[in-house]
């Protein structure tokens, strides 16, 4: 899981109409945001789960829309009946609606307000940043699997539960992401042993596995 602290907004004519997505995390291919609209004098906030290739599918979609002045797309949560919707009409209005919150949700709600096709373009740059989230992505993914398959501190990890590993992959991820050295890494890990885990420790192991982590490109 990474970790992202982003909002892509939508652009809106009035003060009153508002669309965003606060980035919360991505695992692997899946994003969870913070979705929030203001709309018609009524708010609301919901949690909004996509997959990559649903973003990309709706890019291409509002691209397209764009040129043509016409055409719809939608972008549906994958844990519940919340959607956004974008409509195109003729002369660049642009109506967006849809759902905050599944209707299983007891504060749901329905929104439409209307923009103009002046939204779309900074939508998608927005959205196609945040999709460059790949490559970090790749390494968190090699670091996870450093940890399981050469840190292994318990000793047992052919039949411990793999999230034992996976639940610190976040914190030393930052630390290689943010230019931390061999040492520091290491003794990060050897704490997560001797402190967090409550085993003995190998400071030497972890100056290993700290070697491998730093050499990822």
């Amino acid at each position: 899981m990474i970790e992202i602290d982003d909002i892509i907004e939508l652009k809106t004519n009035r003060e009153t109409e508002r669309l965003s997505f606060a980035t919360r995390y991505l695992v692997q291919i899946n994003f969870t945001f913070d979705l929030t609209v203001l709309s018609n004098g009524l708010s609301g906030t919901s949690h909004f789960c996509v997959r990559r290739d649903q973003i990309e599918r709706m890019c291409s979609d509002l691209t397209t829309m764009k040129q043509a002045m016409s055409g719809n797309t939608a972008l549906e949560d994958n844990d519940s009946d919340a959607s956004v919707n974008f409509q195109m009409k003729p002369h660049g209005q642009v109506i967006v609606f849809g759902q905050v919150g599944g209707s299983h949700e007891e504060n749901y709600l329905k929104f439409s307000f209307q923009t103009d096709q002046t939204c779309i373009e900074p939508l998608l740059t927005d959205f196609h940043k945040l999709l460059k989230n790949e490559e970090p992505t790749n390494l968190y993914e090699a670091i996870d699997l450093i940890l399981w398959n050469d840190w292994n501190p318990i000793g047992v990890n052919d039949i411990a539960p793999r999230d034992e590993y996976q639940s610190y992959t976040p914190t030393i991820f930052k630390l290689k992401t943010s230019g931390s050295d061999k040492e520091t890494i290491a003794r990060t890990l050897h704490e997560i042993e001797t402190v967090t885990i409550g085993v003995m420790g190998d400071i030497e192991h972890c100056r290993q596995v700290a070697d491998k982590i730093i050499n990822l490109k």
